[in-house]
């Protein structure tokens, strides 16, 4: 049998350690994106405002390939931008400068496979952007996992916490899902929610703005639904999809959100391999990054050969970009040549990878 297509984006699973265990960094009740207002104390989403099991909370999920069971890590280590987390009896943290920010969760129960398992997680007690600098951060969480009397160690899966700044006037849009971003069994549906804000204060009542979803394909864009709800099936995705959500306003766009989702439930799936970056997920001046995107079978890990793929490059408002040496947006290989040049000419540089011939099972 053959499965026509597989999608790869820079939205990356982790994987650590390459052949005995797979992971990656989920966010509960996320994403973790918090806009500033100049001038004032308004944070958008305000997280201190919200109850506390709806706070944002980093989990981390990890399957044995060989098996593909579920794992629950021995011990964890959250640290944010590098910085250890440190925790006191009542599970807040206590290191100086994050004091109260985050509170350790022990079991917390994470639905996987249709299946609840109790874990620990990093919840968000407060706003993060006075913390931030104003500027993007990292959370990243290490530890070992026991296997077949082994200890298995992970180190430093990561998920990014965005810091935008915002005006008293200007709109801001968030994308979240009601189970995460990923898609286990084929009948699983996610429900997509947007959420407008103004000023930092939730838009309730909609008036004469519409919102218009669409999913973002290497063959361009193609329209969804224009409800508060878009609803996600394992068929809308191959591997991973870019869904975004437009609020327009007398026929103008004043605010765009976007969420990547992935459907785990295919036999074969796709991510991208990143190499020549000091820091995954980021570009620094005189760096080149290759980035490569690879098929590999869901149960085992075991890669699959693909010959080509087809690329569709975008910036951070998901307009074409060409890259330097490139003729389109569009163009066929194995992988890219990402130079700091044109990554900082995008601001945000978005890539999607879709295998280009049938692959073969």
């Amino acid at each position: 049998m053959n499965q026509n297509q597989v999608t790869a984006s820079l939205a990356i699973v982790a994987v650590s350690n390459g052949t005995t265990v797979n992971g990656y960094v989920r966010v509960d009740n996320g994403p973790l994106i918090q806009a500033w207002t100049k001038g004032s104390d308004k944070y958008t989403p305000d997280f201190e405002a919200l109850a506390e099991d709806k706070r944002p909370i980093v989990i981390v999920v990890l399957r044995d390939v060989s098996s593909g069971r579920i794992l629950i890590p021995s011990r964890l280590v959250f640290k944010y931008n590098g910085t250890e987390l440190a925790f006191g009896e009542d599970g807040l943290c206590n290191t100086e400068q994050f004091a109260g920010t985050f509170k350790r969760v022990t079991g917390y129960n994470v639905s996987v496979d249709s299946q609840s398992y109790p874990m620990t997680g990093l919840r968000v007690m407060k706003n993060l952007v006075p913390i931030s600098g104003y500027d993007n951060d990292r959370i990243t969480v290490s530890g070992e996992v026991e296997i077949g009397g082994h200890t298995v160690s992970f180190n430093e899966l990561a998920t990014d916490v965005v810091i935008q700044e915002s005006s008293g006037k200007q709109y801001e849009l968030f994308i979240t899902s009601d189970k995460g971003t990923q898609i286990i069994n084929p009948s699983e549906v996610l429900t997509l929610k947007a959420s407008l804000y103004s000023g930092g204060d939730l838009i309730n009542d909609l008036g004469n703005i519409t919102l218009q979803w669409k999913k973002q394909l290497p063959s361009g864009e193609a329209n969804l639904g224009t409800q508060g709800t878009q609803n996600i099936a394992a068929n809308d995705i191959d591997g991973s999809l870019v869904v975004s959500c437009e609020a327009v306003q007398n026929a103008k766009v004043i605010a765009k959100g976007f969420i990547t989702v992935f459907d785990l439930s295919d036999p074969i799936l796709a991510a991208f391999k990143v190499k020549g970056l000091a820091s995954d997920g980021q570009i620094y001046p005189g760096e080149t990054g290759t980035l490569t995107p690879y098929a590999y079978k869901r149960q085992s890990g075991e890669e699959v050969a693909v010959a080509s793929w087809d690329f569709a490059t975008f910036d951070g408002e998901n307009n074409p970009f060409t890259l330097s040496g490139k003729d389109s947006n569009k163009f066929q290989g194995k992988d890219i040549a990402l130079t700091y040049t044109d990554a900082a000419r995008a601001k945000t540089f978005r890539v999607i990878a879709t295998n280009t011939n049938p692959i073969e099972l």
